[in-house]
């Protein structure tokens, strides 16, 4: 039965993902459903034995999560994101495990149950939204009803390859808008309900492992025990993920099996009365960590074990998984698209339907410890391996020494501190000497990362290599399914098949092209040349601490396969176009850098940490540079002692089949100064992101571009791009292309043919 059962929990999974593509065929996977329900009532009737009821089954789980997938996403009449660009005010009740406290006030998400416009009725709504509060503290909110009045405005990510989809998480976390106030439109009521005092004493056990044990330790430490990355700095997260132990920051199966062992170990489980109460404690842990989907999964899989405990048998445990796997996407279709979702149940099923037999291969290991680690790391690898590699794009080439050597230590510090939290005299000091054990791990972790060649970066590669990957490991490790001959062959099939991908891959050519990176309000670019070396062009910049370098471009150029820079040229210092250079130079090799000539900026002089100084060209107007068959030419470039806008260099890149101009934040005056040398080219990206004092008519009429990219950030302060400097774009025949609209834009040059993509709607041509 297990197999049927992961066929039928697959066949659902698939129609969920197919379903929240489609939500316009909602009325006729439904009826699908209900003829298919019908039609199998019948053959199990009539002819119970044979292929047909389990292919009728199967098209019948499909069909089901078709339905639900497509329901997900059908727009709702009552939504909060009705009211969008409207001045409001919305009643609801904060998640308090979402407050978070900045340097300028507090953001949290907040969800709504009514919304009244400006003299309006109150009227009912749902959905989630993102608040930020100005100069305000966690310390104010005793209570989660709120009221908040302002603009509500829509949310918006970055749409890129390779880097976090936060679009595709709002979207999951159900959250349709944002609002910015100030801490006088924030009314937050004196009523405190029993979820109010829970949820405010679990944001209390946080506080208190973060000041019991200060610095990052800390932060790891509450991380790994309650769930969250608040805290940890960007070399953190990054050693975690390079070491294949970002799972340990998140409260996994493995967590849950280790509170349910301690709690059976104090409270037993001989009696249901103590198994009821194993499982009241459990609950109330998975609502301490806050819920998300693989927190509940983990829940529901102990529970089902603990509650069955006397007739439990492991052969069903691959039936209970793909149970819970269906209940928990009829509670959340979108959780499906979660990457810790997918990634915890491939894990899972990895120890399930794998880590039996492949202990069973690997009896040569003599020591049973070392055995059961390997192959239980190995398992759960062989199962993640490409949904790690098609999400991140990178294979951790010291994970199984991390989890072997660290993971049973952290989470034997996992339940110390969770054993402090629940001390009340001692508490303190247990968590303190647990936070001192965690600085050599946490150290350890640094250490693996550093090694050369500990991450391996993978391109983006077909899908189809994955389906054979996964075709692979079911022929080889259920031999009860094929014949020896026939697995030899499926086994043969399958490594060809994957081969020949991989060599189409990476033997097919690359034309002239370049990529304008969406980073927000900021400018940030990659060109590729024929020849195979690239080229990066600022590496844009936010306020706070996200890194656009490590983030964004870094994740880009892997999803791409580039492990090395050849030039990075800055246009000037300004944070919006140099603040994420230093995290590209910190993680990818640079070979050269360009600056403009100015006194270096606080981002650049963080960038010329990584880079030697003879690697270092100064952007002198008249220069020419070439790059294989690719030109770059220096057309403009002030001298500035400030960093200014006034000292942005004005760059031509080209080939033969196409060119690109760059002009920084070139304003009216240095665009005039230039335009005497400006030569035409089919792309430009437009000055200053379309602001209306650049981006003149004299100095358009000599380009004479054919597409002009702004790089803007959505709904930005400042207005770009500008009405009329996108008149005057379009009045010399360019088409206006824009990432706050599109995403990442890709143009190339094949063939003397000039084609554009945009990866918000054309993702299949990145």
């Amino acid at each position: 039965m297990k197999t049927w059962f992961l066929i039928a929990a697959g066949a659902f999974a698939a129609g969920d993902y197919f379903g929240i593509l489609t939500p316009q065929y909602l009325y006729y996977y439904c009826v699908a459903a209900v003829v298919l329900a019908v039609l199998l009532a019948l053959l199990a009737k009539f002819k119970p034995k044979g292929y047909a009821v389990a292919v009728c089954g199967v098209l019948l789980f499909c069909s089901c999560g078709m339905a639900v997938g497509s329901r997900a996403v059908q727009p709702d009449a009552a939504a909060v994101d009705n009211y969008l660009g409207q001045k409001v005010t919305l009643y609801g009740s904060v998640d308090l495990l979402s407050l978070k406290q900045r340097d300028d006030g507090v953001s949290f998400i907040m969800d709504c149950r009514a919304v009244q416009k400006e003299k309006g009725r109150l009227k009912n709504a749902d959905g989630k939204v993102r608040v930020f509060v100005m100069e305000a503290t966690t310390q104010q909110f005793n209570s989660s009803n709120v009221a908040v009045s302002g603009e509500l405005k829509a949310v918006h990510g970055f749409a890129n390859p390779g880097s976090f989809d936060s679009e595709s998480w709002n979207l999951q976390q159900g959250i349709k808008g944002r609002i910015s106030v100030k801490k006088a439109a924030l009314n937050i009521s004196d009523e405190q309900n029993l979820s109010d005092k829970f949820f405010l004493f679990a944001l209390g056990l946080r506080d208190k492992i973060r000041s019991t044990v200060p610095g990052e330790a800390g932060a790891v430490l509450c991380g790994m025990a309650l769930g969250g990355y608040d805290g940890l700095s960007e070399a953190t997260r990054e050693g975690f993920s390079a070491t294949g132990l970002a799972h340990i920051l998140s409260v996994s199966g493995t967590h849950m099996a280790l509170v349910a062992g301690f709690l059976i170990l104090i409270i037993g489980r001989r009696g249901r009365a103590q198994i009821c109460a194993v499982l009241a404690l459990l609950f109330l842990y998975a609502l301490l960590c806050g819920g998300s989907a693989p927190v509940w999964r983990s829940f529901l899989m102990s529970a089902v074990v603990l509650a069955g405990s006397g007739t439990y048998k492991k052969a069903q445990s691959g039936n209970i998984f793909c149970a819970v796997a269906i209940a928990l996407l009829l509670y959340n279709p979108l959780w499906l698209l979660d990457v810790g979702f997918q990634l915890s149940f491939a894990a899972t099923g990895g120890l399930i339907f794998i880590y039996p037999q492949l202990k069973e291969r690997l009896t040569f290991i003599k020591w049973t410890l070392v055995r059961e680690g390997f192959a239980i790391t190995l398992a759960a690898q062989l199962a993640s391996l490409p949904l790690l590699l098609w999400h991140f794009n990178q294979l951790s080439l010291v994970t199984f020494a991390a989890n072997i050597l660290l993971v049973p230590a952290m989470e034997v510090l996992v339940i110390i501190t969770l054993g402090g939290l629940c001390l009340p005299l001692v508490g303190n000091t247990v968590i303190y000497a647990a936070g001192l054990a965690m600085q050599p791990l946490l150290n350890a972790v640094h250490f693996l990362a550093a090694v050369p060649a500990a991450v391996l970066n993978v391109p983006h590669l077909p899908a189809a290599c994955f389906a054979l990957y996964y075709l692979a490991l079911a022929v080889y490790f259920k031999r009860s399914w094929f014949t020896a001959k026939e697995r030899q062959w499926a086994l043969l099939f399958c490594t060809l098949g994957i081969t020949v991908l991989l060599a189409v891959k990476s033997l097919a050519p690359v034309p002239f092209t370049v990529h304008f990176i969406d980073v927000g309000q900021g400018d940030a670019a990659l060109v590729q040349t024929s020849a195979g070396q690239n080229i990066v062009v600022d590496c844009g910049g936010l306020q706070g601490d996200f890194d656009t370098g490590s983030r964004i471009i870094v994740p880009y150029l892997r999803y791409l396969g580039v492990d090395k820079v050849d030039l990075l040229a800055l246009s000037h210092g300004h944070h919006d176009h140099a603040g994420g250079a230093a995290g590209v130079a910190r993680l990818v090799k640079v070979n050269k850098l360009l600056l403009p000539q100015e006194k270096p900026s606080e981002d650049v002089a963080k960038l010329l940490r990584y880079i030697k100084p003879q690697d270092v060209i100064a952007a002198k107007p008249g220069s020419v540079f070439n790059l294989g068959p690719c030109r770059i030419e220096i057309l403009a470039g002030g001298k500035s002692e400030g960093g200014g806008n006034e000292s942005s260099v004005i760059m031509r890149v080209s080939e033969d089949s196409g060119s690109i101009l760059f002009t920084g934040d070139a304003d009216e005056s240095i665009e005039l100064a230039a335009a005497a040398k400006i030569k035409q080219s089919d792309v430009l990206k437009v000055a200053h992101h379309g602001s209306n004092y650049s981006s003149t008519e004299v100095f358009l009429k000599q380009v004479r571009p054919k597409l002009a990219v702004i790089s803007a950030g959505a709904g930005n302060s400042y207005g770009h791009p500008g009405r009329e400097a996108v008149q005057r774009l379009q009045a010399v025949g360019a088409k206006v292309l824009r990432t706050d609209k599109l995403g990442a834009v890709k143009v190339c040059f094949d063939g003397g043919r000039m084609q554009w993509y945009s990866y918000r709607y054309d993702k299949e041509f990145f």
